[in-house]
């Protein structure tokens, strides 16, 4: 797929995010995952990441569609399912969620989530690059 060098340049930062991310939790346990400060904050700050990086994307194409401006972040997931870019905003729109709350209610993280979202739902990540792929195909955004 052609994208522009920005939004080539944060995809693949988001590769590397959850590649990273993957790495390191790989084969831990609920409570190894628990008890491991350092590999909690990690993995915090790489979901962080990794969704404003999805965000960023998001707000991109947005504007060289000329389709913004949005009114928030989870909005700008619901703009590119309307412009036909990604099949439905959700699971995208929880991932918004989440990230919101990393970074207004931090002191309120559980653990559990957590864990079930590295286990779980990264593959999200490579779904959202997927649909663009799918999308725009050959085309230069």
């Amino acid at each position: 797929m052609k994208y522009n060098g920005v939004i080539e340049r944060k995809l693949a930062l988001l590769d590397d995010q959850v590649q990273k991310l993957r790495k390191h939790t790989k084969n831990l346990s609920f409570e190894e995952f628990r008890d491991d400060w350092v590999i909690r904050s990690m993995s915090e700050r790489a979901l962080q990441v990794a969704v404003e990086i999805m965000i960023d994307i998001a707000e991109r194409i947005i504007a060289l569609k000329k389709a913004g401006p949005v009114s928030g972040a989870s909005e700008t997931m619901n703009m590119l399912n309307t412009l036909g870019i990604i099949s439905s905003a959700e699971p995208y729109r929880s991932m918004v969620r989440f990230r919101n709350l990393i970074v207004h209610e931090y002191e309120q993280i559980n653990p559990e989530v957590m864990y079930s979202l590295i286990s779980s739902r990264l593959d999200d990540f490579a779904r959202f690059r997927d649909e663009l792929d799918r999308t725009f195909g050959s085309k230069l955004l």
